[in-house]
């Protein structure tokens, strides 16, 4: 990646003209197309052998007279690497030297060359984790042997091809992904480090009182052609004197003081994160973290800041009767902080460079950003119900439909059941019917025969009268009996049957019938 990249660059500025080096020339928006040994190369084609020492000859002492008294000297001034003489015997002090990227490398080296792993923080933006500061130095060593310092005011002048570079070196060193977001943080530390290493400089032209002793006091991470063009530089360009005493004006001004040294808030907010919930300080206990040692503040102003918005949100949470969220807290206490130390600026405080907090025009943004994501989540969440609603009006039709093919169900075989019962009594009345007629066919033939039988019994009431008479003579009865035989012979008189015995059986009859009729 970072090959490619460097080709395409260097095919562009193949196709460009040389720089004009020089110090009053105009410098238009990101018109710097160079590498930082390009740029050097670029110098000595146009300029010749630059007139400041080389690195060996950087050491070699100044008098008194050519440096500024120590009082004078900025606060983050680079000290002088050797001593005067009468200060330190002729020998030199050693200090911690140009950063090298050694400790990242070592890392490396003991992963097995592998990319190392780095975690920003989603509340304050800057590097968390053990590789936090090791990632920072590999962005300051990139950015150091990428971009150039010669034609160079500021950081807008620089191509964004050349910003590029840095990117690609560090993603190829370190487990990101190539992302705009990535590429967004990556620069934001190397912009706050070039601006931090040319301040440095300026700090170290500023310890000399005359070019030629800073000439000759090269410092040990430029090279001369680059010294020189600084020199020129800070002396002579009136927008970066003007703008440089503005920084030094605002420097004097600053009233608060932090005592966390080189971490970053990002960092102490993670350390002293709720390892349970992973819930960081707000930005009234981060302050309080940031600016007090075992309980001491590091100045009066910096508690009175903490004072006063601890107390604003006191009476915030009396008033609503209820905890503030983090944004309200983060609005009380930028207040708190302005109104205490009567601060203009809107650059929010108390939370380092990466702070993700953007007043201005970008909070407008990002307000409407946010009223847009909350409208289109709220439209999600309307389609969402919408599409819940159908699913349950479709759930309850179907429903409908179920239980009406139920109803329809059970009213046909309500119906078929009726059917089948109004047949089944059509038929008994049939068969009742049948029967009534039937036995009233019976009992007329009965009748009939019974009327028959009453007219043969009253014509045979006179000879029964005889045979009665004739049974009550012993002569006869004697007679019978001795010529009675089961075999009549044929001429002999039949048996007569009595009328009350006829009678008595037709009743019977009759009574039978009657019991099988059930409507009886």
């Amino acid at each position: 990646m970072t090959a490619s990249i460097e080709r395409t660059t260097s095919g562009a500025r193949r196709q460009g003209t040389m720089m004009n080096f020089t110090e009053d020339a105009p410098v238009k928006k990101c018109s710097v197309l160079l590498t930082r040994m390009e740029s050097i190369t670029a110098y000595k084609n146009q300029r010749g052998q630059p007139k400041s020492a080389t690195p060996e000859q950087s050491d070699i002492p100044v008098s008194a007279n050519d440096m500024c008294s120590l009082a004078e000297w900025p606060s983050h001034a680079r000290r002088n690497r050797a001593r005067l003489q009468d200060e330190a015997g002729g020998q030199k002090k050693k200090g911690r030297g140009v950063l090298k990227g050694f400790k990242a490398s070592k890392k490396r080296f003991a992963n097995g060359s592998a990319k190392l792993n780095i975690t920003f923080s989603e509340k304050l933006g800057g590097t968390v984790g053990m590789n936090y500061r090791s990632f920072k130095d590999d962005v300051v060593v990139i950015m150091k042997r990428k971009l150039p310092l010669i034609g160079v005011r500021t950081w807008s002048d620089i191509h964004p091809t050349i910003h590029r570079l840095i990117v690609a070196d560090i993603i190829d060193r370190w487990d990101l992904e190539d992302t705009p977001e990535t590429e967004e943080k990556v620069l934001k530390i190397a912009k706050e480090r070039y601006r931090g290493w040319r301040s440095t400089l300026s700090s170290t032209y500023k310890a000399y009182k005359t070019d030629a002793a800073r000439l000759a006091n090269l410092p040990e991470d430029l090279q001369p052609e680059e010294w020189e063009w600084m020199i020129e530089y800070f002396g002579i360009d009136s927008k970066f004197q003007e703008h440089s005493q503005k920084n030094a004006d605002n420097r004097k001004k600053q009233k608060t003081k932090h005592i966390i040294g080189t971490k970053s808030y990002s960092q102490v907010s993670f350390e002293k994160r709720n390892l349970e919930t992973g819930e960081e300080p707000d930005c009234i206990a981060l302050w309080e973290l940031t600016h007090t040692n075992n309980g001491t503040w590091s100045n009066t102003d910096s508690q009175k800041v903490y004072d006063q918005a601890l107390e604003e949100v006191k009476n915030k949470e009396a008033e609503t009767k209820g905890p503030l969220s983090s944004e309200q807290k983060n609005n009380v206490f930028q207040t708190a902080y302005k109104d205490t130390l009567e601060c203009k600026s809107s650059q929010p405080r108390g939370y380092g460079y990466m702070d993700k907090t953007s007043t201005g025009s970008k909070k407008f943004r990002i307000q409407i950003e946010e009223q847009a994501r909350a409208t289109a989540a709220t439209q999600e969440r309307n389609s969402q119900l919408s599409q819940q609603v159908n699913d349950l009006e479709d759930q309850l039709q179907a429903e409908r439909a179920n239980t009406q093919e139920r109803i329809n169900l059970e009213r046909a075989e309500r119906e078929q059941l009726e059917e089948r019962l109004k047949e089944e009594r059509v038929e008994r009345e049939r068969l009742l019917q049948e029967e009534r007629t039937s036995r009233l066919e019976f009992e007329k033939n009965m009748m009939a025969k019974f009327v028959e039988l009453s007219k043969q019994i009253e014509t045979q009431q006179v000879p029964t009268k005889r045979v009665d008479k004739e049974n009550s003579n012993p002569n006869l009865q004697n007679i019978l009996s001795q010529t009675s035989s089961p075999n009549k012979t044929p001429g002999s008189r039949p048996t007569a049957i009595s009328s009350n015995a006829l009678i008595q059986a037709a009743a019977r009859q009759s009574r039978m019938y009657k019991a099988m009729d059930p409507k009886n």
